[in-house]
Formats: structure tokens, C-alpha cells, sequence
């Protein structure tokens, strides 16, 4: 009976000591779960710090951005380009494109060794500021058709010839840039055309020169103009081979052009 006593005893001992040794490992175990959680904790701390400074950083390009877009809009507001449709009192009917005004073409007389050479777009109703009579000046006059048969047709002749020019100034708004093109009827590609037609300038053999125009292939003219008074003429120009690399130019033939914006 004793020693039935004494082995339990022992047994008891062993098991207390047992239940110690898992009971430190479950500390143990504890402390360094709770380390790993507190590491945890502070790399969510600063993900959490990284994910608020990146969203300043977002919110203040979206800003930048808006902002630029806005400045954008308001070049956009403030861009544009402008061209003159020469031969007619309106503009074409492209997109963004408005009239600013509508009038007479006027230039430098065809015989004048002086003066502009280039023709310009007047309007109707002119503005004076000081003014006076004699002395040396340059002179104004308005601008005629000549000899347009082969143009706008024979039928049509007597409508155009020795008739006074029209004009209109045009505004592009979506569109920054715009050429005249000779010799051509289509724009290259990525630019809008406004308006074809044929290359006019003064007569060669006439003592006053001027800018090649492109007046539009439907021309208008200033209503009850018809009166020979010769001014600023506009003819027609035509190819000459030799320099001119013929072909693929003609000789004679006349000049067609286009007006193109971008």
C-alpha cells in the first residue's frame, strides 16, 4: 500500500511539472505572438501613413489636372486663326468657323509703280480719325475682275468681268493655323479645307504687282458695280512651262488653289 502511495505521488510531481513546462511554452508562445502583432501593427501604421500621403499627392494632380484643363479651355476660347474668302460675303461652312465681317476688295491701282502689292478685305463702313486733303499719299482703290471667261464660264462673263471683288473675313475657333495652297484643290491630310478656287493676281504686263489671291471657284460680285473704272485688278494666272516643270503643270492652263486650316 505504501508504495502504491509513493508512485502516485511521483506521478502527481511529474504531471505538475509537465503542466509547468506547457504552460511557460504557452507564454511563450504568447509573448511572441503579441511582438508579431505589434510589428503588425506598426507596418500598418505606416502603410496607413504612405496610403494618406498618396492620396494628397492624387488630390493635389487631380487639381493640377483640372487646372490645366481649364487653362487649355481657355487657349482654346482664345485661339483660333483667321482667313480672308476672297470672291464671296460669307464664310464657308466648315465647323467653328464664323463670320467677323464682310466687304470690298481693295489694292493698289494696276498701274502704280508704288504702294502695297498685297490686296486687302475692306470694310463697308469705315472709321476716320484725322484727315486732310493734298499733299503725297498712297491710294486706295477697289478691286475688278478681268478677262474670267474660262473661270466661271462664259455665260457668266459678262457677270464677273469688270465687276467689283467681294470679300469676307473669316474666324476658325477650333483650328490655329491655316494656309493657301496654289495649284491644288485638296488639303493634305489632317487639315480642314475652307474653300477651293483659282489663283488671281494683276495682270503681268501692267506696271503695279500683287500677292497671288485664291478667290473662290463661285465668286460674287458687289452689287451694281458693273462700271469699267479699272482700279485694283485681278486676273487670272496661268501656268508657263520652261522653269515651271511641265509635266505635270500645262501649259496655259489656269491656276487652281485651296485654303486649308489646322
Amino acid at each position: 500500500m505504501f508504495c502504491k502511495i509513493v508512485s502516485l505521488s511521483i506521478f502527481l510531481s511529474l504531471a505538475h511539472s509537465q503542466d509547468e513546462d506547457a504552460i511557460t511554452k504557452l507564454q511563450n508562445a504568447v509573448l511572441v505572438l503579441q511582438h508579431r502583432v505589434s510589428v503588425t501593427e506598426a507596418q500598418l501604421e505606416k502603410t496607413q501613413t504612405r496610403l494618406t500621403q498618396a492620396d494628397v499627392k492624387l488630390q493635389q494632380a487631380e487639381m493640377n489636372a483640372a487646372a490645366l484643363k481649364t487653362q487649355l479651355t481657355t487657349l482654346k476660347d482664345n485661339s483660333g486663326t483667321t482667313f480672308v474668302h476672297w470672291g464671296r460675303t460669307s464664310c464657308p461652312g466648315t465647323p467653328s468657323t464664323t463670320l467677323v465681317y464682310s466687304g470690298a476688295v481693295g489694292g493698289t491701282h494696276y498701274t502704280s509703280q508704288g504702294g502695297a502689292a498685297d490686296y486687302v478685305c475692306l470694310p463697308p463702313n469705315p472709321q476716320w480719325n484725322k484727315y486732310g486733303n493734298g499733299g503725297l499719299s498712297s491710294s486706295m482703290y477697289g478691286a475688278e475682275y478681268e478677262q474670267v471667261d474660262n473661270l466661271f464660264g462664259k455665260k457668266n462673263a459678262a457677270k464677273f468681268h469688270d465687276n467689283d471683288v467681294v470679300c469676307a473675313v473669316c474666324h476658325v475657333a477650333s483650328r490655329s493655323s491655316q494656309i493657301m495652297i496654289p495649284a491644288r484643290r485638296q488639303c493634305q491630310s489632317g487639315w480642314t479645307k475652307e474653300y477651293e478656287g483659282y489663283l488671281m493676281a494683276t495682270y503681268e504686263g501692267q506696271g503695279g504687282k500683287k500677292l497671288f489671291t485664291c478667290v473662290d471657284e463661285n465668286p460674287e460680285v458687289a452689287r451694281g458695280s458693273f462700271e469699267d473704272k479699272n482700279g485694283a485688278l485681278m486676273y487670272r494666272v496661268i501656268a508657263q512651262c520652261g522653269s515651271l516643270q511641265c509635266p505635270n503643270y500645262v501649259q496655259g492652263r489656269e491656276l487652281t488653289c485651296v485654303v486649308c486650316t489646322k
